[in-house]
């Protein structure tokens, strides 16, 4: 094979590549923002929470952590990639073949940890701990996970961190599906 034909090909290679790259990454960003999340119905009490919440833009300089900062683990770019398709796959088959609307999303809030990543909840509060040192306030709480004494996920302290209220805005939805 010429030179040519073999620089022809690792061009277009990398073009291609390039392009299938970007394109999946654009992906990846579209689909992890609450504009996506939001677009299902059954996700209204959740969005209209997050919105209350500093999490969700409601604090002094308006700031908004994505659904996907918190939802999807940020240790790992292939750990991350697989659970957002497994998360895909499953909640497009209950949204499409289930009944999200009814499901018991209070019941279902006690698997929280399940749902939530440290790792996410690190990669922005990643000075937590040598801020919390300076603090005792803050330090005594943390400084068991820290020091990896307990088993404890962010969340399980956190109970309502990312979506303020979340129990009357299930409550207020769950009501209207009644009506």
């Amino acid at each position: 094979m010429s030179k040519k034909k073999i620089f022809g090909i690792a061009v277009v290679g990398v073009i291609l590549g390039s392009a299938l790259t970007l394109g999946v990454a654009q992906f990846m960003y579209v689909t992890g923002g609450d504009g996506f999340c939001k677009s299902c119905h059954s996700m209204t009490p959740m969005y209209e929470s997050y919105l209350q919440d500093v999490h969700g833009g409601k604090n002094k300089v308006g700031v908004k952590a994505e659904c996907a900062a918190c939802h999807l683990p940020h240790d790992n770019i292939l750990k991350y990639a697989y659970k957002k398709s497994v998360n895909g796959i499953v909640e497009g088959a209950i949204t499409l073949f289930g009944d999200p609307e009814h499901k018991d999303w209070e019941a279902h809030r006690k698997n929280r940890a399940d749902f939530v990543f440290d790792s996410g909840c690190l990669s922005c509060h990643e000075d937590l701990q040598s801020v919390s040192a300076k603090n005792q306030k803050a330090f005594l709480p943390h400084k068991d996970y820290f020091a990896k004494n307990i088993n404890k996920k962010c969340v399980e302290c956190h109970e309502n961190v990312g979506h303020k209220n979340l129990g009357f805005h299930l409550k207020k939805f769950s009501d209207s599906l009644k009506k």
